[in-house]
């Protein structure tokens, strides 16, 4: 048995700031959404009166977000942390 401890591999400055960066936006997705919705709800006439034009315009505006959310992701995940990372 060794004495020494294995280090665990920890997020890098901007591993931590990319992360953070994901959460907040997807906490301002759930946002946006509720508000949209808070929003649209009032809406009688026109195409978007219609609860298919409102949760069409929800869609298509969750793929935008969504859009941002996988690329913000992506970085978050590619700047995790790797148990290879010391090894010598």
């Amino acid at each position: 048995m060794s004495n020494v401890k294995d280090a665990k591999p920890t997020r890098t400055p901007g591993g931590k700031i990319a992360l953070w960066l994901f959460y907040g936006f997807c906490l301002y997705i759930v946002w946006a959404m509720a508000r949209y919705f808070w929003v649209v709800s009032s809406v009688t006439g026109g195409e978007m009166g219609s609860l298919g034009g409102k949760l069409l315009g929800a869609l298509m505006g969750l793929l935008v977000l969504g859009s941002v959310a996988a690329v913000l992701g992506w970085v978050a995940w590619y700047t995790r942390p790797r148990s290879d990372f010391h090894r010598e």
